[in-house]
């Protein structure tokens, strides 16, 4: 479900953001051709000088840089994608989509595949509100499928009998279910067997979190990499890649505050395939950089961590997976710049920052400050109804446009 808009807000404010795009169809040709080119490369280069060696040593070195330590794989959005269709060969789908992120990303390290266990109850109460809707229009559905197919057979014309498949219900793929069982001893397989037969699997530390562990996946993700922090041997250059879709993801990136980190996401397909043509990497620490220019209020020397800390705050302001938004924010209507706005013009008058993180060490958790969350509360509300009256211009130009 994520943040309804956030990401085509966050990449037309930030383009920068997006880092390489990935063609998965034309890789194959692309590495051949690299080869060809290496090869002819490797001839010429016999009777170069020793300078030009040093420069390729060099370009060898910048190219290491980017390689990532650590693969994160957010498994129910991939569990959705691949298992849409009553086909025999979904299970070859399902293990060639991890062949093909794993072969993308190529991690050196850990490989971390997180299925969505049982989630808080704030989300399962947002999850049955939108099941019990999916219920009603499915309902409604059949009901009007029916008389359709009566209304065509009285005039004589042939109806086909509509397939069914029963994993088009959301709820078979909810944990504790049959079906999520089968994906738990499908995932323990296809990691043993590559471990046993790939060997670019050879060094990799494999961890399967399956739907019996509590929690949803993003956010056991988002817990091992805080536990890996907190070892004394934890490496704080380490570079961390995350798979998923929702925009809580986003989120969850920042807030670990971790140096290097990105998110690998698709293009959406119209044609609906499987897998999606398109992949791009979109880095969190360039967003960071764009976050410390556009929070920072003039005049204030402010710490970096904080001000992201209140700007993932303010974005939940409309709405996520677990809080209901405020009815006037709307992402699409430039909520998010508004939030930004108010949040800077209103920062001395707070008195400081509203996410507190003092008492984290603790183990206490993150508090609000709420005196100045009240006078935030009070600054955006003076515009609200400034947002209200725009909507009911809009609203009028469309249902009377010859007015």
């Amino acid at each position: 479900m994520g943040i309804p808009s956030f990401f085509s807000w966050l990449v037309g404010k930030y383009p920068k953001i997006v880092g390489t795009i990935i063609d998965v169809y034309s890789a194959s040709s692309s590495e051949d051709e690299e080869e060809e080119k290496e090869e002819k490369e490797e001839e010429e280069g016999e009777e170069e000088e020793v300078e030009e060696e040093d420069d390729d040593e060099e370009d060898e070195d910048e190219e290491e840089e980017i390689i990532y330590d650590n693969l994160y794989l957010d498994m129910n959005e991939i569990i959705h994608k691949c298992f849409r269709l009553n086909n025999g060969l979904v299970y070859n789908w399902f293990f060639a989509y991890l062949d093909r992120l794993f072969r993308m990303v190529r991690p050196r390290r850990l490989l971390y595949l997180a299925v969505d266990g049982v989630a808080p109850m704030s989300k399962m109460t947002k999850l049955r509100q939108r099941y019990f809707k999916t219920a009603k229009y499915r309902a409604d559905s059949e009901a009007e499928a029916i008389l359709l197919t009566e209304i065509f057979r009285a005039q004589g014309k042939e109806v086909m009998p509509r397939d069914t498949y029963e994993l088009q219900n959301p709820v078979v793929k909810m944990p504790g279910t049959e079906f999520m069982e089968k994906i738990s001893a499908a995932l323990e397989y296809f990691i043993h067997e590559r471990l046993n037969t790939d060997p670019e699997w050879k060094d990799i530390k494999v961890i399967l979190s399956d739907a019996n562990v509590p929690g949803e996946g993003e956010h056991k993700i988002m817990s091992f990499i805080r536990a890996q922090r907190s070892m004394e041997n934890y490496d704080p250059n380490t570079r961390h890649c995350l798979h998923g879709h929702d925009a809580d993801l986003i989120m969850l990136a920042l807030a670990s505050h971790e140096v290097h980190i990105s998110i690998l996401r698709e293009f959406d397909n119209p044609n609906g395939r499987v897998p999606a043509r398109f992949y791009q990497f979109v880095d969190i620490w360039v967003l960071r950089e764009y976050l410390e220019l556009e929070m920072k209020t003039p005049g204030c020397k402010q710490d970096t961590a904080r001000l992201i800390d209140d700007f993932i705050f303010i974005c939940f302001l409309t709405g996520n997976d677990f809080i209901p938004r405020i009815p006037s924010l709307e992402i699409n209507e430039f909520a998010v710049d508004l939030l930004i706005e108010v949040y800077k013009t209103t920062f001395n008058k707070m008195g400081g920052y509203m996410v507190n993180t003092d008492k984290i060490k603790d183990k206490y958790g993150v508090y609000l400050e709420v005196t100045r969350l009240e006078k935030f509360f009070h600054e955006l509300s003076l515009c609200e109804e400034k947002i209200l009256l725009k909507r009911y211009e809009l609203q009028e130009v469309c249902y009377h446009p010859c007015q």
